[in-house]
């Protein structure tokens, strides 16, 4: 991967505050479209706890969500699933106070808008068991 290209990357990932990743690491992980996708603003990213970064897919949210529904005993049915997941892209991707309108985003930033989104929708129960659930998955 030429220099220039590293140095974008860089640009890019210090635009959205994101400063403590490995250049190197990621340009070995990502392919050369995902890289240029990212910095030309195509999508959104996930730094993972282990610094991998990983393309935003909401899927996986969804996935915790309800894992953290039967936990808890509560059934969430598509609707509500899918009223939940809008709000969090809604928070995610149009940024909020905290995030300026980043398009890559911390692990730890996803799950704080979860859990605000849960508790403002009135899943306050599921919205418990999905911060415990989280907490587990460290």
């Amino acid at each position: 991967m030429t220099e220039k290209i590293l140095s974008l990357l860089g640009d890019f990932l210090k635009d959205n505050n994101i400063i403590d990743l490995d250049l190197g690491q990621i340009a070995k992980n990502l392919p050369l479209d995902q890289i240029m996708d990212m910095i030309n603003g195509k999508d959104e990213y996930v730094v993972k706890r282990s610094g991998n970064l990983e393309k935003y897919d909401p899927d996986k949210i969804a996935r915790s969500i309800k894992n953290a529904a039967d936990q808890s005993g509560m059934q969430l049915n598509t609707s509500d699933l899918a009223m939940i997941l809008k709000d969090i892209g809604k928070k995610l991707l149009a940024g909020n106070e905290h995030l300026d309108n980043q398009r890559v985003h911390r692990t730890s930033d996803i799950k704080d808008i979860v859990l605000q989104v849960l508790a403002e929708e009135g899943f306050s129960k599921i919205r418990d068991s999905f911060d415990t659930y989280t907490q587990n998955q460290n």
